[in-house]
């Protein structure tokens, strides 16, 4: 009598709820078919023609292709790309707001306690990662600055900088903390080819920025690489040290280089906000990863960044890194916020 007394129930449930709304309860589809002929937003944060923008449109292809979804580019790179960000973070969570991002900036807004940064690092889902370029620190090729040595017996230097959020100044704040120097952040050089410019007239001695945006400037003989900011060589440039070669680091210190190690490495991220249904998330996951092991694909990414790239994360590993990030995020922003008091112009 209770099998049949609860199968008599849940047909006079299923009965109210039709009459109550003139149709019968909405069946949760499966992912794969859940996204077939619907539009997903996917939101940049990068400005157009540049490497995360061109990569973006390539992710949004292969996901209009694998989901049948109509997927829409929009760039939101207002406010350093928090615009975008923040959009993302307070989209409703089905799956159909996706965004990407620079990972330096992303977390460096956390890090430097930014007010108008009102996601959370931790709440986001992420779906995979692409690219990982160091900071190298550039230098003038003739300039009397030509070793670790030479900057620590400078006196009253001048470090180039962009934005004072940006990752180039915080990269040089860094640069000061851990060589002791006697030296300043001037920020406000708005462009990479303005503070190769500036290293050129002597305005300031050197500058933290990625390699593949510094190139134009290294291979006019602008600038050249003193060392990578890192525990190791980059693979794409072996011949430039690692700042970990040239001065003993511990502690603190040491932390601090495995953060622009792991953390501020600029990446393109691709992530949803908060609370998207697990399997969705598994779904766009499985694709991601089906798409960095597509030789094509993998072209096309090469392609758009002009060098061939090595490193994918998934979304499992991409949360790992933002979680040892998120579990020492109090000893950070004190770090950096010690080094604007004392080092930033």
């Amino acid at each position: 009598m209770t099998g049949k007394f609860a199968v008599i129930t849940a047909v006079l449930l299923l009965a109210l709820i039709i009459a109550a709304t003139g149709c019968p309860p909405p069946v949760e589809l499966a992912p794969a078919d859940f996204y077939k002929g619907k539009t997903v937003d996917l939101t940049t944060t990068s400005s157009a023609g540049n490497f995360n923008d061109l990569s973006t449109r390539i992710i949004a292809t292969y996901l209009g292709e694998d989901t049948g979804a109509n997927v829409i580019v929009s760039t939101r790179k207002g406010a350093s790309g928090l615009e975008g960000i923040n959009y993302v973070y307070k989209a409703r969570p089905d799956g159909l707001t996706l965004g990407t991002v620079t990972s330096a900036k992303f977390v460096a807004n956390k890090i430097l306690d930014e007010p108008a940064a009102v996601y959370e690092i931790d709440e986001l889902s992420y779906i995979m990662s692409v690219d990982r370029q160091m900071y190298y620190f550039l230098v003038s090729p003739e300039g009397p600055y030509q070793s670790v040595a030479d900057l620590q017996a400078g006196q009253e230097l001048k470090i180039g900088g962009s934005t004072p959020s940006g990752p180039s100044a915080l990269g040089s704040l860094t640069v000061i903390r851990l060589l002791g120097l006697d030296a300043k952040v001037v920020t406000g050089i708005g462009s990479e080819s303005e503070r190769a410019l500036a290293v050129k007239r002597g305005e300031v001695i050197g500058y933290c920025m990625l390699m593949p945006s510094a190139r134009a400037s290294v291979e006019a003989g602008m600038v050249k690489p003193m060392f990578v900011l890192a525990t190791q060589r980059d693979p794409l440039n072996p011949e430039v040290p690692a700042i970990t070669e040239l001065v003993n680091l511990t502690g603190q210190d040491l932390d601090l280089v495995e953060l622009w190690n792991t953390t501020f490495v600029t990446s393109n991220l691709l992530f949803a906000p908060p609370g998207v249904p697990e399997d969705r998330l598994a779904y766009l996951r499985d694709l991601a990863d089906r798409w960095t092991q597509d030789e094509a694909f993998r072209q096309k990414i090469n392609q758009a960044a002009g060098y061939d790239i090595q490193i994918y994360l998934t979304g499992d590993e991409v949360t790992q890194n933002i979680m040892d990030t998120v579990a020492t995020l109090d000893q950070f922003q004190a770090i950096f916020s010690d080094l604007i008091e004392k080092y930033r112009a």
